[in-house]
């Protein structure tokens, strides 16, 4: 099958090459990869509906073909290995494909077992207060489930956090975004 490319796919506007993305899902990793990536953030440029790659910033003639050539075989559905990929756009697409940092997923799990641990713990406190049977005239159960929740979901959080952390930043892969994949990566060999 030949493939013939139409001259519509490059614009040159005062020297500066932009190429049209009109591949939805290359579009999309652009656009996200232009909030988290310096290359995407100078280089792809969005008007209207349109969305276009500029190559301006790319001194390198070798380079810029590379990146052109790489970018018309994505939008005609090419599966590319990352080796075929040139380094910037590489690590734009990659950016945009890795989701959330360790960091970031850490904090989430962290702050739902914080709030979880909490709630937990303070409902222990309340069960022991009734228990002693504490009169209810007196604040005393009211400000120890209060406490409890407060000390017991920091505690929680904060160690849920750093362990989250730690278990997910010494990860080799990329990591899917599933707040519970910590879980299986202690049964990988590393």
């Amino acid at each position: 099958m030949m493939v013939t490319l139409t001259p519509t796919t490059t614009t040159s506007t005062n020297g500066d090459e932009l190429l049209l993305i009109t591949q939805p899902a290359l579009r999309t990793k652009l656009l996200h990869a232009r909030m988290v990536d310096e290359f995407s953030a100078n280089s792809v440029i969005q008007r209207g509906e349109k969305v276009y790659l500029s190559l301006r910033n790319v001194a390198d003639e070798a380079l810029r073909r590379e990146i052109t050539w790489a970018i018309l075989r994505l939008q005609m559905g090419a599966t590319l290995k990352n080796e075929e990929i040139p380094d910037p756009l590489r690590t734009a697409l990659q950016t945009a494909a890795s989701g959330p940092s360790p960091l970031l997923m850490a904090l989430m799990v962290g702050g739902l077992s914080g709030v979880v641990g909490g709630v937990m713990i303070m409902a222990f406190v309340g069960l022991i207060v009734t228990i002693l049977n504490v009169s209810a005239e007196s604040y005393v159960g009211v400000t120890a489930t209060a406490v409890a929740f407060v000390l017991g979901g920091a505690l929680f959080g904060i160690s849920t956090t750093i362990f989250v952390w730690r278990r997910l930043s010494h990860q080799k892969t990329a990591v899917p975004p599933f707040p519970f994949n910590f879980l299986n990566s202690a049964k990988t060999p590393k």
